[in-house]
């Protein structure tokens, strides 16, 4: 039996947060039954150990339960006898304040100190008490660290179709709650484990192929090294030994390096393993003695009775049976002692070939016989076929659920393709009917323009002929003006040679009359206004102080009509017109330089 590193678990506590040495050591990561990611060598960080004993002693309730498991956990990666008392003190602590969750999970440390100590049968009844108490809590993270730690106890035991059912239910219900990904690989090392104790080598390297991908995704290397270190048995035992010892020197490398000495021993095992099966016997007699030395001081009792076995059958290599017996012998006691049937099934044989080799017949019968029976309780064809259903049923579980996943991303991406071609389609007949709009709006800008294009050009047309017909009754007003005043002036004449001048008089008196018309104004500011808009109302409102008279000559100065046509039409003399003009740029406020006529037409 080769030695597979770390039975890996899943959290059962972790430190949290520390403050004056208050440690939630319960929620710290258990690794394993030999791996812990802070082993110490013995003797070391005892300042640290002193500081939490002082601390412990003045403390009380949890904080003191708390302060004593991290000391528990301390020692048991090293000593785990020495770790002992601080489990008995944590265990009467919590019973004593009655608090149920302190007491499910000193439970939980006390199965796992019992595995550590090889004590599996304890260990597995102490398991089911802590799995039921955690039911009560509703935990189901501590449920499923619970029945992988119990699974790793009845894996021990060899019963292997037990373990692979608790595994499997565990991995399921990680599934089931979305547990972390540390977690679920831990399920993966494991059964890869069992799997490979009853021969499935692909099955098992494919599990510890899926933790591995986890493993150096969340970059854990120890858990890393060990996952290789176990695929390097794999290799061993499918007859693969030269491929398999470059991964275990560099297991014992990093073991070394971190002072990991179970895994350093069981590494020493495994290396000596690939050598005995090359046929390297004084190699692999050596690295089994060196994994013995260190079990001896530090590792359980179950890697111990290993190492026996290994030894003694370097000595039946040797010929030397006797010395192999009492090797065996001491393995399958070992075996015995720890409940660990299926190692027991190995010892038996050892031990009949041996009896047989040295004529002891009746003994080697008596050994094969237990051989048997105990082969047949625990890897006979029905458990083995068990197993194997247990795994074609997770498979299939998995592919269903992986189907139903397929069936509704499909369904949702159909959904989603409905939804996009309506979205698309809502956005073709907004597009058509934004377009449509836009067409229809350009159209009727356009028409618009064209109307506003006809009117602007009649308003032009009818602006130029009101302009026309202005500057035509200004020159007629003007042309009237300037006969009837030579008119008036041949009548003045006539009348001062003649004797009766009444009748003249009265003609003169009606041209005076027509001159001075202010009907004529008017149809004249009419024609105006319609030309020049407002022009008198924006006078008025910038220069209040304009007159009537001063109006008239500033419409006929912004119609550009010169001096004689204004004093035509004025009825002044052009000299008259020079003072209007001058009385009007004082009203204006003009300046010498500023042009009046300039000023006018601007307006």
């Amino acid at each position: 039996m080769e030695t597979r590193t770390a039975l890996k678990n899943v959290p059962l506590f972790k430190i949290k947060n520390i403050v004056n040495l208050r440690v939630d050591i319960f929620k710290i990561y258990f690794i394993g039954l030999v791996f812990f990611s802070f082993s110490i060598a013995l003797g070391q960080n005892q300042k640290r150990i002193d500081s939490l004993l002082n601390a412990a002693a003045v403390q009380t309730d949890t904080t003191q339960i708390d302060t004593y498991t991290q000391l528990f956990a301390d020692y048991i990666y090293v000593d785990p006898y020495q770790a002992k008392p601080y489990l008995d003190s944590i265990v009467k602590l919590a019973k004593e304040l009655k608090n149920d969750d302190y007491i499910a999970r000193t439970t939980n440390v006390t199965g796992v100190y019992y595995n550590f100590t090889s004590q599996y049968k304890k260990s597995d009844s102490v398991f089911g008490i802590a799995l039921d108490l955690y039911k009560k809590l509703g935990d189901s993270v501590q449920m499923c660290a619970i029945m992988n730690n119990r699974a790793i106890a009845l894996r021990s035991l060899g019963r292997f179709r037990e373990a692979l059912e608790t595994h499997m239910t565990s991995l399921k219900l990680k599934e089931l709650i979305n547990d972390d990904e540390e977690s679920i690989a831990a399920s993966y090392w494991n059964i890869a484990n069992l799997q490979g104790d009853i021969g499935n080598y692909e099955t098992s390297n494919e599990y510890y192929e899926k933790a591995k991908v986890i493993y150096e995704k969340l970059d854990l290397e120890q858990d890393l090294k060990s996952v290789v270190n176990n695929m390097a048995i794999n290799l061993n035992l499918m007859g693969k030994n030269a491929e398999s010892i470059p991964l275990f020197l560099e297991s014992i490398a990093y073991n070394k390096a971190n002072n990991f000495h179970n895994d350093l021993a069981g590494a020493y095992d495994n290396i000596g393993s690939s050598y005995f099966n090359l046929d390297s016997i004084a190699i692999a007699k050596d690295y089994y003695e060196k994994s013995l030395e260190i079990s001896q001081r530090f590792g359980e009792t179950s890697l111990i009775g290993l190492n026996y076995r290994h030894l003694g059958e370097v000595y039946i290599k040797e010929n030397q049976p006797r010395k192999a017996l009492d090797y065996f012998q001491k393995s399958l006691n070992i075996s015995k002692e720890v409940g660990s049937r299926k190692v027991m099934i190995t010892d038996y044989l050892r031990l009949a070939t041996t009896y047989e080799t040295l004529g002891d017949y009746k003994k080697a019968y008596s050994n094969y016989k237990s051989y048997h029976e105990l082969h047949g309780e625990i890897l006979n064809k029905e458990n083995i076929e068990r197993m194997n259903e247990l795994e074609v049923q997770y498979q299939t579980e998995k592919r269903e659920k992986e189907l139903i996943i397929k069936e509704n991303e499909i369904i949702i991406l159909e959904e989603r393709e409905e939804k996009a071609k309506s979205e698309k389609l809502f956005l073709i007949i907004t597009l058509i009917g934004a377009i449509a709009f836009a067409i229809s709006l350009i159209y009727g800008l356009r028409q618009k323009m064209k109307r506003n294009k006809i009117a602007r050009e009649k308003l032009d047309a009818s602006l130029a002929y009101k302009e026309k017909e202005l500057t035509t009754h200004a020159l007629h007003l003007a042309h009237k003006n300037e006969i009837l005043l030579d008119l008036k002036s041949q009548l003045k004449d006539l009348k001062s040679d003649a004797g009766d001048t009444r009748h003249y008089q009265r003609i003169i008196n009606n041209i005076n009359l027509d001159i001075n018309n202010d009907n004529n104004w008017e149809q004249f500011r009419s024609y105006f206004e319609d030309v020049h808009k407002d022009f008198n109302a924006k006078v008025l409102k910038n220069y209040p102080e304009v007159s009537n008279n001063d109006l008239r000559l500033m419409a006929l100065l912004k119609m550009n009509l010169s001096s004689k046509e204004i004093a035509n039409i004025l009825n002044i003399s052009t000299e008259g017109v020079k003072k209007a003009r001058y009385r009007l740029r004082k009203k204006l406020n003009l300046n010498t330089d500023d042009s009046l006529q300039e000023l006018v037409i601007s307006m």
